[in-house]
Formats: structure tokens, sequence, C-alpha cells
């Protein structure tokens, strides 16, 4: 009996602990559950009282509703306007007066193009001017349908850091949209392929992909500031078209900031053509090699130092000198001396300009009418990557430009041209010396594919006419 006594109270434990192994789980997850439900409801409340999230949204809903109907989708046809689609990208619309904005590498050869709206209605367009050096493009359709003009931004730059949003037709995918910050200024890059093309571009990481190429950047006010034109990939570090890079977007890509696009288009749409501005100064050449200044007012700025001036040139004549810092073109500010170079080459010979000037702790400003941008300064961009692609070396000639050497399985030689050869003519248009003979091809579309015919004199006295063309 007392055996019997002494073991209940063991008993009891025992049935206690049991109890608990099954009553414990299900009070803590009583707990959790309560717990979480607590979490759930307050998180649903901080959501409905705060909408903050909400008011982002519809920003930036606004923003695809205020600029969607100013992007057009593009796609082209061969130079007679027959054929298949070769090539697409998308633009946007730039004025009232039917003209629409794009790359020049869109359009490429062609002189018609179909032209997609956001409502749906396609008609045909026709280019009326690019510009190889910047890859701009301007094509006309019937001003009636322009009836959605993109707001361009009144900042003639962005800040790092600043969200943006990119607009176009990624893979066919026509009026998408893609977000993302800018994530640089002033870069410079192959860009189109075009080696030697003036660049300056906005650095983002909005994805961009094969199509967006002519297709708008916005700000946050859904204003236009720059153009989508290129990207780099792992495969193409330095820059290509998205339809060129064989690649899909890394996070990558540039755009063509506003600055450098008006006035390239202000010269197409009024003369159908670009005369490239001349200053007449001298800089370092090194694109990192730029200059920070401090004004008196405490204010630092970003420049590019002048190391010398022509004598008698443009910059002379409106009393720029030597150690000046260069800051400001036209209010867009100068980053390196690929913005400058490029900002300027954008204005037309004979146009006057401001630029803004540090210069003894001081900001000046001064009035610069451009000069006409010599052939051998425009060569000195060109002659290296023309002579690359083309597969030949050119010397000065009394007659032309005489073929010093041709590599076998390159165009020059697939077309036909010999070493010994000279060239007198381009399209028909003779040139004056071998810096013109590089300028003149560049104009005539080589580089962005076209067909050029050249007018060779061959070592056996005999003219010849050879057809060249770089895909």
């Amino acid at each position: 009996m007392r055996k019997f006594v002494s073991i209940i109270p063991a008993l009891v434990v025992l049935a206690i602990a049991v109890g608990a192994l099954f009553a414990v789980p299900k009070l803590m997850d009583r707990y959790a559950y309560a717990q979480t439900q607590a979490q759930v409801s307050l998180a649903r409340d901080v959501l409905a009282e705060d909408d903050i999230l909400r008011r982002v949204d519809r920003a930036v809903a606004a923003i695809a509703d205020s600029i969607e109907p100013s992007v057009v989708h593009i796609e082209t046809a061969d130079e007679n306007g027959f054929g298949g689609a070769y090539s697409s990208g998308a633009g946007w619309i730039y004025d009232t007066e039917g003209h629409l904005v794009t790359n020049a590498h869109v359009v490429k050869t062609a002189r018609r193009v179909t032209v997609e709206f956001y409502s749906g209605r396609v008609v045909e367009g026709s280019v009326i001017g690019s510009d190889v050096y910047t890859d701009i493009a301007v094509v006309r359709v019937d001003s009636s349908q322009t009836t959605f003009p993109a707001v361009r931004s009144g900042v003639r730059l962005p800040r790092v850091g600043e969200r943006i949003f990119a607009f176009g037709s990624p893979f066919g995918f026509k009026f998408s949209m893609s977000e993302g910050i800018v994530s640089g200024l002033g870069r410079q890059g192959a860009g189109t392929g075009i080696l030697g093309g003036y660049t300056n571009y906005i650095q983002t990481d909005a994805a961009v992909n094969p199509g967006n190429s002519g297709g708008p950047l916005v700000n946050t006010d859904g204003h236009v500031i720059g153009m989508n034109v290129a990207i780099a990939t792992a495969a193409n570090a330095v820059g290509s078209s998205p339809e060129d890079s064989g690649a899909d977007s890394a996070g990558i890509s540039f755009a063509i900031p506003l600055g450098t696009i008006e006035p390239i288009v202000t010269q197409i749409i009024e003369h159908g053509s670009v005369s490239r501005g001349y200053l007449g100064i001298r800089f370092p050449p090194d694109v990192n090699d730029r200059v920070r200044v401090v004004t008196d007012d405490g204010e630092t700025l970003t420049g590019v130092l002048v190391t010398g001036v022509e004598q008698d040139g443009p910059s002379w004549n409106a009393g720029v000198e030597p150690n000046d810092v260069i800051i400001g073109v036209e209010g867009s500010p100068v980053i390196n001396n690929e913005a400058l170079s490029s900002l300027i080459s954008s204005h037309r010979a004979g146009e006057t300009i401001e630029l803004r000037i540090f210069r003894a702790g001081g900001i000046r400003d001064f009035q610069v009418t451009l000069g006409k941008m010599r052939d051998e300064v425009l060569a000195q961009r060109f002659a290296q990557p023309l002579q690359i692609q083309m597969g030949a070396v050119f010397n000065s000639h009394k007659d032309g430009a005489i073929a010093v050497r041709v590599w076998e399985g390159l165009p020059a030689s697939a077309a036909g041209i010999t070493a010994g050869d000279v060239v007198t003519r381009v399209n028909g248009k003779p040139f004056m010396s071998r810096d013109t003979f590089f300028v003149l091809l560049a104009d005539e579309g080589l580089l962005t594919g076209s067909r050029v015919e050249l007018t060779v004199d061959r070592t056996d006295g005999s003219t010849v006419v050879i057809p060249i063309q770089i895909k």
C-alpha cells in the first residue's frame, strides 16, 4: 500500500508533462497567430491611412499617360520604299508641324518609313535629314497626326540619382516603359558603333533593349531630357546601339542629352543639313582632364580649361583667353571636353552662342559667333575609324586620295579597290584633300550603311566607278 501511495505524485507529474507536450504548442500557435494577426492588421491600417505609395504609383502612371501619345514606333523599308522592313525602333513627336525625332541608325539609308502612333494609326513618313556624327534624324509625317508633341525639359542636364523613364519598342513590344535613375553624365563611348561620333551621353540603369533606340528619356515631370541611343554589355563595354549589340540590357544604357538634340534638329528642319560650329580653341585631349573651380561665392563648378586660342578665330574675337575655364554652353553645363565638343558642334556655323566662363574667381558670359569647322578638325575624328571599317589606308594625292594599303577580305578589297588606286570623287562629288575625302564619306552615309560610289583612277590609266558599302 505504501508503494502505491508513493508512486501517485510521480504519475501526476508525468500526466501534467504529457499534457503540456500537447497544450504548449497549441498555445504557442495561438500566440503566434495573434501576433501575426496584429501585425497584418496594423500593416493594413498603415497602408489604408498612408497613401504615399499610391501617390507614387499615380504619379508614374501619369508620366506614362502624358508621354505615351507622343511616342511612335518606326519601321523602315529600303531606299526606294519597297521591300520588307529591315530596321525598327522608336521615336517621338517633336512639334505640331509633322516632325518626329529618332536615331539616324534607326532609319539608316531609308527615305521612307512607316510610323505607328499610340492610337494604332499607321502612316508613311519621310526622312528629311540625319546627322551621322550625333546619330540624330528627323522624320516628317502629315502634321495632322502630330497633335501631342512631347514637352521638352527646360533643365539642360539632369543630376546623378534622379529618376528617369525610358520609352520605346523593346523586342517589338511597342510603347513600353522602363524605369531607372541617372547613373552618370558626360559619358564617352562608341555609342552606335560609329567610332569618332559625338557622345556626351547620359548614363542610366533603365532597361533599354533592341527597339528602344530613338525613344525618349523623360524625367519625373514627364519632360524629355534625352533620347535612347546605346547600351553597354559584357560583349561590348564601350557601348553600341541596342539593335547591334547582340545582347540584352545589362543595366547600363546611354541617351543623347537634349542640349545636343535641339540644335541639331533645328538645323535639319530649317536647312535640311547640319553645319558644325567651331570655337577656335585648344583644350586637353583627355576626356577625364577636367577642372573644378571655386567661385568667389564658394560654389564649386566643373569645366574645361582653355589652353590656347586661335588668333583672329571666333573665341579670340569674342575675348576668350587662355586659362579661362568654360563651364557652360547655352545654359548646358560642361562636364568634360567631349561634352564641350558635342555642344559646340551641334550649333551651326555663323550662329552666336553664349559661353559661360570662369575667370579670376568670377563668372562671365561671352557671346561667340561660331566659325565653320574645318575639314581637318572633323577628319581627325573619322579618318582612323573609316579606314579601319573599309580595310584600307589612304594618303593625300594631287588628284584626290590614294589607296596605299588594302587588306584582303574587307569592304574596300571586296569592292575591287587595290593599292595604287586614286579616288577622285565620292557619289560624283569632287573633294579637295584627304581630310575632305573622309568627311565626304561620312556625310554620304558610308558609316551608317549607305552604298557609296567612288570614282577611281587606275594605275593603267582607266577610270572606273566602284560601289562600296559597309554593313
